[in-house]
């Protein structure tokens, strides 16, 4: 029952909503076939060349300082890896490595890494005012295959650059920009990967920011470059342009929408959208019969019952109320005219007859078509016709009433 009252509900939302309804689904169905058009009108795009990557370079830091002074924190001689932030009384120096690989089907190649040492003033956009450039290491190898990798070792003083950076400052006074100091790396990649001529340049900067006691280090791990080229593609299962998902997603929105309407409008048309007051009523009663279904026990009233005195009681809520104060359980007898509610107390009957209402409304309505009935009889006669025609009826009554 359940789903019955939900299914009055929605009907009566529906009626109560219905041009919003029909808005919406209206604009569901344009949308179906916008969906639709697209994807048969859509330019078909090219199904024979497709992007590739050929290959790849990947390069970055790996760093760790090695505590050297004692502290109650650290032991001495512990090394610290790839932290952001390092103490810089008890460990002074950042040591680590860069490393650079390629990766390809095949190759030949020279790879050649320089290691620098950069102070330099830059502002917020970038610009760079000044610098002064130290080196620190270069590699070189030749005949790097792909997947090998080449790296560089290499060691910062921090304590060193914070004194380098004051004295840089003292004797320029007043500087733009923020000073700042980077380990730079530059590789240079010449030779052949995949049958090609390549000539690659890479430069990646690692951070160091003295501050006081700390210094902090920032700077890419694995940073990735790809080379990619457009190739021919010999496949025939590569659709191109128009796609049948697609258009099976729009004719489905676009026709479950106008069946919808279609449905919808025809029920609005017809009546029998909005619930009947006779729909209300019974679900108003199977709901209240739930409500007091702990007072409630169905059976079977004996024949000799029914000649004690009636008490009819006009709800089920008001013969609940008399059940609670005679102590007494509510009998629900099954009929053909529908169930009725039964106390029986001290001799006196209580009842409660939810059908009589369904009864006379079915009643009513007979009256109402005996009306048309009448109305059709009389159609078609003009005034006068009609005025004979009623006083005929008028007199046969009078008659048999005598």
């Amino acid at each position: 029952m359940n789903s019955d009252r939900a299914g009055i509900r929605a009907r009566a939302a529906l009626d109560q909503w219905f041009v919003l309804v029909v808005v919406v689904l209206l604009a569901l169905s344009a949308f179906g076939g916008w969906m639709t058009y697209s994807a048969y009108a859509a330019e078909p795009e090219p199904a024979d060349q497709r992007t590739v990557e050929v290959w790849s370079t990947t390069g970055g830091y790996q760093h760790s300082a090695t505590v050297q002074t004692p502290n109650p924190v650290f032991e001495v001689g512990e090394e610290l890896t790839n932290q952001q932030l390092y103490y810089t009384r008890l460990m002074p120096e950042l040591e680590g490595e860069f490393t650079y690989r390629y990766d390809g089907a095949d190759g030949d190649v020279d790879v050649q890494t320089t290691l620098e040492q950069e102070v330099r003033s830059v502002d917020s956009d970038g610009n760079e005012y000044w610098s002064v450039t130290e080196p620190v290491a270069q590699e070189r190898v030749e005949g790097l295959e792909p997947g090998d990798a080449q790296s560089a070792d290499f060691t910062v003083d921090v304590p060193g650059v914070a004194n380098e950076t004051d004295r840089i400052e003292s004797s320029l006074g007043s500087t733009p920009g923020d000073i700042e100091t980077v380990l730079v790396a530059r590789v240079t990649v010449s030779g052949t990967i995949d049958g090609e001529s390549v000539e690659h340049r890479d430069r990646y900067e690692l951070l160091v920011e003295p501050d006081g006691d700390t210094y902090s280090v920032d700077g890419p791990m694995n940073e990735r470059y790809a080379e990619e080229r457009t190739e021919t593609v010999d496949d025939d299962d590569v659709a191109a342009g128009f796609e049948p998902t697609d258009a099976a997603g729009g004719i489905v929105v676009l026709l479950t929408s106008l069946v919808a309407l279609g449905v919808l409008t025809t029920k609005k048309y017809r009546g029998s959208l909005a619930p009947s007051q006779a729909e209300v009523e019974a679900v108003q009663r199977e709901h209240e019969r739930e409500q007091f279904d702990d007072w409630i026990t169905r059976g079977v009233l004996p024949d000799e019952v029914f000649t004690k005195p009636r008490v009819s009681v006009d709800s089920l809520e008001g013969l609940v109320d008399v059940a609670i104060d005679c102590d007494k359980r509510v009998i629900e007898e099954q009929t053909e005219d529908g169930p009725s509610y039964w106390i029986v107390d001290d001799g006196v009957l209580y009842v409660y007859e939810p059908v009589e209402s369904v009864v006379e409304e079915v009643e009513g309505a007979e009256d109402d078509r005996d009306k048309f009935d009448d109305a059709d009889e009389t159609a078609g006669l003009d005034s006068s016709e009609a005025a004979v025609l009623g006083n005929a009826e008028e007199e046969s009554v009078s008659q048999e009433d005598d």
